[in-house]
């Protein structure tokens, strides 16, 4: 492998963990909204099967519109984000806290990558300097000989 190759492969897997950083970040986006949405849903629930429960269930209904229309609502937008079965609070707080964790360690290993990739930087502008530099170049080969002519006595 070529220190080119070395150099632009390091360069690819920053740009990887890059895109991976920002995956997880929405995930997480996600995976939050849709708690908040499953707990409010959840409350929601509760007022709806109370309902049943309820002397007048006709008004007890219009007293909680606002309850059945964000209700509604609720449902919707979580199966518009993929939600066909309300998880646990448990089991969406378990998602969010591996996608953090998962999100921190592809951040170490980013900054352990920007890191190797500064000290390539730095060795490519070393050689850069070293071959641009006639005077440490000159230094640096072997001094020129003048031609010794060789006889030999009889």
């Amino acid at each position: 492998m070529t220190f080119r190759q070395h150099v632009s492969d390091v360069d690819a897997s920053v740009k990887a963990a890059d895109q991976r950083i920002a995956h997880i970040t929405s995930e997480l986006s996600t995976q939050k909204v849709i708690q908040k949405h499953c707990d409010s849903y959840r409350l929601c629930r509760k007022v709806i099967e109370d309902c049943k429960s309820a002397k007048n269930p006709k008004e007890y209904r219009s007293k909680h519109l606002a309850e059945y229309q964000l209700h509604d609502s609720l449902k919707k937008e979580l199966q518009d984000l993929g939600v066909t079965k309300i998880p646990s609070s448990e089991k969406i707080q378990k998602r969010i806290e591996n996608l953090e964790s998962e999100q921190a360690a592809t951040v170490r290993e980013k900054q352990k990558l920007q890191k190797k990739q500064k000290t390539l930087d730095i060795i490519q502008q070393n050689f850069s300097v070293l071959l641009d530099a006639p005077e440490i170049n000159s230094d640096l080969l072997p001094a020129k000989r003048e031609p010794v002519s060789v006889t030999r006595d009889k």
